[in-house]
């Protein structure tokens, strides 16, 4: 018999009270310090394990407006968009963005929806994922993170602000140039995503591309 799967659900904090059952185990009134890495794993298959989106955005402060996508990735002080979608790579355009930073970041679900596919480190995007919202019929793309899927597989259901991976260097990123190459798909055409992003610039500013 396999063991339970776990995935981490959330890890930055804001001063948040959380009540939740877990496992059986009630974390009544568990305060996260102000700026905290908290890492809290919960069985994929346990009913009633499922976190509030309320609760998951609340630690991604301050929060997104109506119609803007939450911000991918944990952003470290070393954070940076290169503004650089519809770049040209040879026969093709970029079709994304670069978020840089450190790796070992958090990449969060941007949305609730399936992970569709996993990329397993055979091509350019290196390890990564797709992400399917049927919902709205939108698909994102998550490339060069780092081998660890944080307890997911192909296949899988998340929900919007889940931890989906990490930051890494892998595909034709390099350990010089770790970041988070993000796609945004709807109807599987890509379109920029930094309009739609909600980007805290006191923590993530926007560079123009290195051409």
């Amino acid at each position: 018999m396999k063991p339970p799967r776990t995935v981490t659900r959330w890890t930055r904090a804001g001063a948040l009270a959380v009540s939740s059952a877990v496992m059986g185990l009630t974390f009544g009134s568990l305060a996260l310090a102000q700026e905290t890495d908290v890492a809290v794993s919960v069985r994929l298959d346990a009913p009633g394990t499922a976190l509030a989106t309320a609760e998951r955005l609340a630690l991604q402060r301050p929060a997104p407006r109506a119609g803007q996508l939450i911000f991918p990735v944990d952003p470290g002080s070393d954070c940076y968009i290169l503004d650089n979608f519809g770049d040209g790579r040879g026969t093709r355009s970029h079709e994304g963005l670069d978020i840089m930073g450190s790796s070992g970041r958090d990449v969060y679900a941007v949305a609730s929806g399936t992970l569709t596919k996993r990329y397993t480190n055979t091509g350019s995007a290196g390890w990564g994922w797709t992400l399917y919202d049927a919902e709205s019929d939108t698909t994102y793309k998550y490339f060069h993170l780092t081998e660890d899927p944080n307890g997911l597989v192909e296949g899988d259901t998340v929900e919007l602000g889940d931890v989906i991976g990490f930051v890494g260097s892998s595909g034709t990123s390099s350990a010089e140039n770790i970041h988070l190459h993000f796609e945004l798909r709807p109807g599987n055409v890509a379109v920029d995503p930094l309009p739609r992003l909600f980007v805290d610039t006191s923590v993530c500013g926007v560079s123009p591309p290195i051409r």
